[in-house]
Parts: structure tokens; sequence; C-alpha cells
């Protein structure tokens, strides 16, 4: 009976160390775990602060391209119109010398 009492507290005795061992592995996991979603969340913040400056750069650069093409363009038709202005204007004048020529020779 004293054996079988002696194995019983052993065994008692080999389960609370089992435990105890169990529960420092548990929070050697939560730390461990803790410490994995610290990484992962700074490694995220980063990842999402270069993506940012990136997209911001790259929607500059296009910014800046649609405005040297709007502004090229601009150039382009302010040309357009006085080379149209200097023809219209020629054009005018011809048809003025043929009114007058027209109308002159007809009133003598």
């Amino acid at each position: 009976m004293d054996e079988r009492d002696s194995s019983i507290k052993e065994k008692l005795s080999s389960v609370k160390d089992t435990s105890a061992e169990v529960k420092q592995l548990e929070d050697q996991a939560a730390a461990i775990m803790k410490a994995a979603r610290a990484e992962i969340s700074a490694a995220l913040n980063k990842m999402k602060k270069e993506t940012q400056q990136e997209v911001e750069q790259k929607i500059a650069e296009g910014r800046k391209r649609v405005e040297a093409e709007l502004q090229e363009a601009l150039a382009s038709l302010e040309s357009q119109k006085e080379e149209t202005i200097k023809s219209l204007d020629s054009q005018i004048a011809a048809l003025s010398d043929e009114i007058v020529k027209k109308v002159l020779p007809a009133s003598n």
C-alpha cells in the first residue's frame, strides 16, 4: 500500500512538473507570437509607407508630364491661331480689293 501511495505521489509530482513546463512553453510561445506580430506589423507599415511614397512620386511624374503636354498643345494652338488670323487677314484684304474693283468700275 505504501508503494502504491508512493507511486501515486510520484506521478502527481511528475504531472505538476510537466504542467509547469507546459505553462512555461505556452508563455514562450505567446511571447514569440507577440514579437512576430510586432515584426510583421512594422514590416507592413514600412511597405505601406514605401508604396505610398512610390505612388505619390508616380502621380507627381504623371502630373508633370501631362502639364508639359498641355503647355505644348496650348503653344501649338496659339501658333495655329496666329497663322489662321494672318491667313484670314490676307484673304480679307484680297476680298476687299476685289469688291472695290467690282464696285468702283460699276459706279463710274
